[in-house]
């Protein structure tokens, strides 16, 4: 079944080729649940992991807290922060994602910083959000620190005009 993967894939190809070059060695993981995986390729099915750390990456039904790869290829996967150089997602979901290209067919998440986005993507904050957003939060801390600063100019001179 991987070879059937692997010859309808591109990415299979290209990770299995990064993999030979660097030296890293192939790791597979199947219906479990681990704590960190670090490999040249990394196979995850059914799986989750707290971190994982690869040349290539293939996910599939799986979940992961923390990657950072090259080649990342998702499909029915979740991710909560992701560093890559390329990102293909045929289903998935990603907190935060930094790549450098993004191809998806189907992407929910709530940050991308790319260089170059092909598909459909739905992001919680774009720029111009995210910008709007920042912009709100400082107007927020300004009016509370104004706030503040009254009542306690406020409190201080209520003693001394007691005492007179």
């Amino acid at each position: 079944m991987a070879e059937e993967n692997s010859s309808a894939n591109p990415l299979e190809e290209a990770a299995a080729n990064l993999s030979a070059d660097l030296g890293g060695e192939r790791v597979e993981v199947k219906g479990s649940s681990v704590g960190g995986v670090l490999g040249g390729h990394v196979s995850m099915s059914d799986s989750a992991a707290r971190s994982v750390r690869a040349q290539a990456l293939n996910m599939s039904d799986s979940a992961a807290g923390f990657v950072r790869t090259k080649s990342l290829d998702m499909h029915d996967a979740a991710i909560g922060f992701a560093a890559s150089e390329e990102t293909t997602v045929q289903s998935g979901n990603i907190g935060f994602l930094a790549t450098g290209r993004l191809k998806a067919e189907e992407l929910c998440t709530w940050l991308v910083v790319a260089g170059k986005v092909e598909g459909n993507v739905k992001t919680t904050f774009s720029p111009l959000s995210a910008l709007a957003m920042g912009a709100g939060f400082g107007l927020a801390v300004m009016i509370f620190r104004t706030i503040f600063k009254r009542n306690r100019a406020s409190q201080l001179e209520s003693p001394a005009s007691t005492e007179n």
